[in-house]
């Protein structure tokens, strides 16, 4: 049975489709809008007039939406794509000139959604691509950067990292039909109307609603560390009978909640389990205590209630509220703090961490950390009486915390450094350390006899013959994947090389074959994309002059670190 999922974009998404898609149900299908060309000017330097736009664009209806994608994103042009849509043939092509004079082609495209998950997938946090057609292009005889038609084969999504060559070139997913939105749409106030038929419409597909289960039965015994605080609130929120979901799970519900929830909504005792709201026998531990000490007699009478109603033993309560209760921010030795987390990582094996700062939201503690590459991470854990425990997952982030009313930032102590980065002091304390043991093993000596200072000393050489062994085991060990990973480094390479290499040889003369084979090979992985736009570069000249022009499907992409700006970047600027 196929789990329903509903994919909720920003008011700024929201926008009609047009009257032929009604043919493609909502059920099955996604809808996305496309900007696949525009007159701007493109990294590969070719001139494509507005009445090669007008007169070609067309080209792209009965064609396909492709991507490669991995790990959770698309990714740029390559052999092994898939199709993930289409461009029905009842349409017309929008086109549509902007404040610079600029004229943009769009077009819709339809895709699965039982068959296309993954590519809608990445859509659903960030609802925006770069895009690239593929296609075959004609030239001026006199003049090869001058277009006079093009033929489109596919559009590829890429992924958040890669530009596409058009700095115009966008794919977004809309569905929200002409006729529903029709009546909001004749009203004067445009903007205030289509909020009004956003939120109409949410009401109409809130379907999600929650159980409550508060018997002692049910009740979830889980690390209340490790339930997500902030997650279970909006899930709470989301639902359509979250009025009643807040008064169960929250001690304190205060006025401007459903406008606040993160400030209005205060203790929360319970938990998901699947799809039922259940109590978490350690939450309300966590929130007695917490109402103890902001003196919240209301709380503390409501979860007695609760206590009396479960069976809870008070003596087991008050020695279950002292252990698991989470330790208030205030009361936290910092340097004490930073040392425990920064223990409990290296015993886990994150060595390639470092501590950037430690926060604490809605009762989460929380550390951001980085890595070599100075890539954010979120790592939550719990700090009780019983010590310091760390969660399972590491969620990259793209920034750091900002405090507020309900976010705080712990102090950093004096000795920092210590936590993010391995520095010389450590290396000198521990020869000093090191020094003085040694000290009081000759003082040792002195007194022992000579049968004692004999097994003494074979100890000894029995623990260093063991300790090279391990050293010479675990070098030769990393010299072996390290000889691996170069060996399939190298695989990898030579396959993009010989592939790329097979679809240019036609247009390129042999010397410049073996020259650029040679540049290729010679190129760390990571390089391996500038010196793909270099050939294609030089190949695409080569078309144009040799008259080759109608012959060959070309990537209209440059896969270059993108991140938050659109910037057309010229491929020539990579040579």
């Amino acid at each position: 049975m196929q789990k329903k999922k509903n994919i909720s974009f920003a008011l700024e998404e929201v926008e009609e489709i047009p009257n032929w898609a009604e043919a493609y149900p909502e059920h099955k299908f996604t809808v996305a809008k496309c900007c696949f060309l525009s007159t701007r000017q493109n990294s590969h330097g070719i001139k494509i007039s507005e009445k090669v736009l007008k007169e070609c664009a067309g080209s792209i209806l009965g064609n396909f939406l492709v991507a490669k994608i991995e790990w959770g994103d698309a990714t740029t042009h390559v052999d092994s794509e898939s199709i993930y849509g289409y461009f029905p043939m009842e349409q017309d092509i929008q086109f549509v000139e902007d404040e610079d004079g600029i004229l943009k082609a769009y077009a819709y495209a339809v895709i699965s959604k039982r068959y296309s998950k993954e590519f809608n997938g990445i859509f659903e946090y960030q609802n925006l691509r770069d895009s690239s057609v593929e296609m075959t292009v004609t030239c001026e005889d006199d003049d090869e950067d001058v277009v006079t038609s093009f033929d489109i084969y596919g559009l590829t999504c890429l992924g958040k990292t890669v530009n596409g060559s058009c700095p115009d070139a966008d794919i977004k997913l809309v569905r929200f039909e002409e006729k529903m939105a029709e009546k909001y749409f004749k009203k004067h106030d445009i903007l205030s109307t289509l909020k009004e038929f956003v939120e109409e419409r949410k009401q109409q597909m809130a379907e999600k609603r929650y159980k409550i289960d508060k018997s002692k039965e049910s009740m979830s015994t889980k690390p209340w560390g490790d339930v997500d605080k902030t997650d279970l609130r909006n899930k709470i929120m989301e639902a359509s009978n979250k009025s009643e979901l807040v008064k169960a799970c929250y001690m304190l519900v205060e006025d401007g909640w459903e406008d606040a929830p993160s400030e209005h909504l205060k203790y929360p005792v319970m938990c998901f389990e699947g799809d039922k709201l259940v109590y978490n026998r350690y939450g309300l531990s966590s929130a007695l205590a917490y109402a103890k000490q902001e003196n919240e007699t209301s709380v503390i009478n409501k979860i007695k209630a609760i206590y009396k109603k479960l069976d809870i033993d008070d003596d087991s309560e008050r020695k279950e509220e002292k252990d698991m209760a989470e330790i208030e921010f205030s009361a936290v030795n910092i340097g004490d703090l930073w040392g425990k987390l920064y223990t409990a990582m290296r015993d886990l094996h994150h060595w390639e961490y470092s501590i950037k700062g430690i926060y604490e939201q809605d009762n989460q503690k929380f550390a951001v950390v980085y890595d070599d590459d100075m890539k954010l991470y979120r790592l939550n854990f719990s700090l009780t009486e019983e010590g310091l425990s760390l969660s399972d997952e590491i969620i990259e982030v793209k920034e750091e915390f900002i405090e507020t009313d309900n976010m705080k930032k712990f102090a950093e102590p004096e000795n920092v450094s210590d936590y993010r980065k391995e520095n010389e002091e450590d290396n000198e304390d521990s020869d000093s350390d090191d020094k003085d043991e040694e000290e009081d093993e000759d003082k040792q000596v002195e007194e022992m006899s000579i049968s004692e200072l004999q097994e003494k000393i074979s100890k000894l050489e029995k623990g260093i013959e063991d300790r090279d062994n391990i050293i010479m085991k675990n070098n030769e060990e990393l010299e072996t994947l390290r000889e691996f990973k170069k060996g399939i480094d190298e695989q990898e390479k030579a396959k993009v090389v010989n592939s790329l290499m097979e679809e240019v040889e036609k247009f390129l003369d042999p010397e410049m074959m073996k020259s650029l084979r040679d540049e290729g090979m010679k190129c760390e992985l990571c390089d391996m994309d500038a010196w793909s736009n270099k050939v294609k570069a030089m190949s695409f000249s080569a078309i144009s002059k040799s008259k080759k022009k109608n012959s060959d499907i070309w990537s209209f992409s440059a896969p270059i670190s993108n991140q938050k700006e659109k910037k057309s970047n010229s491929v020539w600027d990579r040579i």
